[in-house]
């Protein structure tokens, strides 16, 4: 469905309950490897809010032979925005970053649809139980957020400082309703989105999610959700435990769940509950073994096994070259030499100049290396901190420290323009 055939649905219906589905949304934001999850997000909002609709912006581009009409979500896409220069945008930032970055034009959208209260939930999310805690927040507030965890963590702080780098809060949701100041909010949160939200924790960046640190000091009517029911994810299990009682789920034993965050989870991924953390699998946590293993269900259910195969929209030149990481990064620091072309275009001056670089190349393995799967042993290493030791020899401990800052600002990769001469 395109955005004005959206727009037309959301104007329809004038009293009673069809003004109360047209006046609260949910939505979420997917690339089309991600449709399973919609589906299934998407099914456990209606259960509870079966008169609302649920729209899901697609940041991809559906090919033809892929029909997505019988689908029981509102589809927007993602070059239906709007978005100034957006080829620029998509091109500078990889699927997570404009996955992310494009929210606040969504909602605002969305918004603009003459619907007055809207939730997003990232697509890894499950709804158990209703919305309605939320909404009421909305009565007396603009725009509600929830911290990753509302009580420290019991490793001397370890866990925190990956909040200090990721953010307060998790933008996996965030509600917002029509007014003034949240008008103000979106038009500040977009403009930082679309210009700076990198995935570049080292540079204080990381993606939509660190400008929302924010929200609370530069607008007044924020509210705060302390519901442990809301949000419950990898990442305050610390704090929270599950449990069935009549036939609903409660955390720590009073509250209702209201939705599950199970990012990082992988569909046969066994005791692991999250990619991204160790501090906890469904042996140590047997409590969270039966959600775990429904939510799995479900995704198999709305086909994650026959899950979109194709290539991402945004992920190639059109002559189907890879577009690296680094030639993003690069491209992204040089934003105003190529302002007048398309850079996913094979034949622009930027994909000839970044060939000429050696920018170009068949896959990014970069991710796969971490400081958890870092091997002391490895050669490769062994022989780069020699030639750091020769280097400090050589040069004494001052000079050594001044270049060890310059290569720790170089290896952020939108600072190797100068290095690159572009």
């Amino acid at each position: 469905m395109s955005l004005r055939n959206a727009n037309n649905d959301a104007e329809v219906g004038n009293s009673g309950t069809e003004q109360v589905a047209m006046n609260r949304a949910g939505c979420t934001i997917i690339s089309l490897n991600y449709l399973a999850y919609a589906r299934t997000l998407c099914e456990s909002f209606l259960r509870f809010h079966p008169d609302s609709k649920f729209y899901v912006l697609v940041v991809d581009r559906v090919p033809l032979d892929v029909d997505l009409t019988a689908e029981k979500f509102d589809i927007v896409l993602v070059e239906d925005l709007g978005i100034p220069d957006f080829s620029s945008v998509a091109f500078k930032y990889d699927i997570l970053e404009l996955n992310t970055n494009v929210k606040p034009t969504f909602l605002k959208r969305l918004l603009s649809f003459g619907i007055e209260e809207i939730v997003y939930l990232d697509p890894d999310i499950c709804i158990y139980n209703s919305l309605e805690p939320i909404f009421t927040e909305l009565e007396t507030h603009s725009l509600a957020l929830t911290p990753h965890t509302l009580s420290p963590y019991p490793d001397h702080g370890r866990s925190e400082l990956i909040l200090l780098s990721s953010g307060i809060f998790n933008l996996g949701f965030i509600a917002v309703k029509k007014c003034v100041q949240s008008d103000s909010f979106l038009e500040w949160w977009e403009d930082r989105c679309l210009h700076l939200a990198f995935n570049e924790q080292r540079s204080g960046l990381f993606v939509d999610q660190k400008w929302a640190n924010l929200a609370p000091c530069f607008f007044s009517a924020v509210a705060i959700l302390r519901n442990e029911g809301c949000n419950m994810a990898y990442w305050n299990l610390h704090e929270r435990s599950l449990s069935r009682m009549e036939m609903k789920w409660r955390v720590n034993t009073d509250t209702p769940l209201v939705f599950f965050h199970f990012s990082g989870i992988a569909v046969d991924g066994g005791d692991r509950i999250s990619k991204y953390s160790e501090a906890f699998d469904l042996k140590s946590r047997p409590d969270l073994r039966e959600i775990f293993e429904d939510y799995r269900a479900r995704l198999i259910a709305n086909g994650i096994r026959q899950s979109w195969a194709g290539k991402y929209a945004f992920a190639s030149f059109d002559n189907g070259q890879y577009i690296s990481r680094l030639a993003r990064s690069v491209y992204a620091s040089s934003l105003g030499a190529y302002s007048n072309e398309n850079p996913f275009n094979h034949t622009s001056r930027f994909y000839s100049e970044a060939k000429r670089a050696g920018l170009l190349s068949d896959g990014d393995s970069s991710n796969s290396y971490t400081s958890k799967n870092y091997e002391k042993s490895d050669r490769r290493l062994r022989i780069l901190h020699a030639m750091c030791r020769i280097a400090l020899r050589m040069m004494g401990a001052d000079r050594y420290t001044l270049l060890m800052k310059y290569l720790s600002y170089i290896s952020i990769l939108r600072n190797q323009k100068d290095v690159l001469r572009f």
